[in-house]
């Protein structure tokens, strides 16, 4: 990578907003807390989000499937908590909010802000009027499923698999699209199935996103959207993030550059964003039979987003719609969708 480049991503960077839809950070937090480690984000990430200039990070609440159904809802609550309880010694750099003025507030005093969501409403097994109480608590957006099924809906397939499972929203599921919209939440198709998709845009009255996902065009992966997805996501003035995942970007930075241009494309500038879906720290810290862990991760850490933006000013993007893919998108839709206080 040429440093001409390099100088202008940096510069970009520290000018502009800097958004990162999806990163599982309660979790991480929560399974090292359990650990007996603290500081968990002072001493592993802050470095790597100043590094980035990042400005607004969606922190998951992410339930695996070994504690489902009987301790999911215990797992996120406790996600939760974990996070407030390692944000506090840092309070001044990084903090959860939960409005418009909150946001506003963090970007003006240079805080990162950080914005809970779902990763699909498995905790509520199939009670929904819990959805309150996570509002309540700050989370501001939610997938109705993970690549799982639940009482809401179908999931599709996991990154690593390729094949179309049936299924779409059940009619609970439909309930929570109404219950999010009133409450003033986002829903976020990632992870959702085809038929889901299909039937989210039946029901849904207000933008949604698709927080980490890619072009199946570039990439055929059923985690990745095709192009009638891809443009009704648009149509519709949600924002698609782009995910780092080898699984479903391809093997390096250059094939990334590929689905933000595609998706741009087809989209339109003002509808695509960055949502990295870094999951190596939490494979590190989750139990598992094999030892060896995964790392499908594109980027090592926050910090190599420079490179990212490097290589899109390299393959030729404006840089205006670079501004907008970096931050500008997914904030003016976050804007948008919280509540005013």
């Amino acid at each position: 990578m040429e440093q001409i480049f390099l100088d202008w991503a940096r510069q970009i960077h520290k000018e502009h907003p800097v958004v990162d839809a999806h990163f599982d950070l309660a979790a991480e937090v929560y399974e090292r807390r359990l650990a007996g480690e603290r500081n968990v984000v002072e001493k592993r990430y802050l470095p790597c989000f100043r590094q980035a200039g990042l400005n607004v990070l969606v922190s998951s609440i992410y339930v695996s499937d070994r504690d489902l159904p009987e301790q999911g809802l215990r797992r996120a609550l406790g996600q939760i908590a974990a996070l407030h309880e390692d944000l506090e010694p840092v309070k001044d750099q990084i903090c959860v909010v939960t409005s418009k003025k909150g946001l506003e507030q963090a970007l003006w005093e240079k805080k990162i802000a950080v914005l809970l969501s779902l990763e699909g409403l498995d905790p509520l097994g199939s009670d929904l009027m819990l959805l309150r109480i996570f509002y309540d608590l700050g989370v501001r957006g939610a997938g109705l499923t993970w690549s799982r099924r639940n009482a809401f809906a179908t999931g599709c397939c996991k990154a690593g698999e390729f094949r179309e499972i049936p299924g779409g929203i059940t009619e609970l599921g439909r309930e929570a699209v109404r219950q999010m919209e009133a409450l003033g939440m986002w829903v976020d198709v990632s992870h959702l199935n085809l038929d889901g998709f299909k039937d989210l845009c039946a029901c849904a009255e207000k933008p949604f996103i698709a927080s980490h996902s890619n072009a199946w065009e570039i990439h055929p992966n059923y985690r990745n959207l095709k192009d009638d997805q891809i443009e009704a996501v648009a149509a519709r003035g949600g924002v698609i993030g782009v995910n780092a995942c080898t699984l479903l970007a391809g093997p390096d930075l250059e094939q990334l550059c590929r689905h933000a241009e595609y998706l741009a494309a087809r989209a339109g500038e003002n509808c695509v964003g960055i949502g990295l879906d870094l999951c190596r720290g939490l494979y590190e810290t989750t139990p598992r039979i094999h030892f060896e862990t995964e790392n499908d991760d594109l980027l090592a850490h926050h910090g190599e987003m420079e490179q990212f933006t490097a290589m899109l000013l390299a393959c030729g993007m404006r840089e205006e719609a670079i501004i907008g893919l970096l931050g500008e998108n997914f904030l003016r839709f976050f804007r948008q969708v919280l509540p005013e206080t």
